[in-house]
């Protein structure tokens, strides 16, 4: 086996936690090391799982039925608006 294929066998024995927690390491250090970001950022970005991911499209889709939401262009425009670009 090669370390790559190690280091998946290893990975499918471990819990959901544990996989996030590796998922959120992995994406600091290619942050770190691309564009040499604070470690604030990272902390910022919650790592999701697909449950999570699943719950924010169906939150969306309520609130596009409910008519709660932005026009992008709306979304933009309060953006330049309050940061002043």
């Amino acid at each position: 086996m090669n370390t790559f294929e190690h280091t998946v066998s290893m990975m499918k024995t471990l819990p959901e936690t544990d996989l996030i927690k590796i998922q959120t390491f992995t994406e600091c250090l290619f942050r770190l090391r691309e564009h040499e970001l604070d470690d604030k950022v990272c902390r910022f970005l919650k790592p999701m799982s697909r449950d999570d991911f699943i719950k924010d499209i169906e939150t969306a889709e309520q609130e596009i039925i409910d008519g709660k939401y932005s026009r992008a262009e709306e979304v933009f425009d309060e953006f330049e608006r309050r940061y002043g670009l």
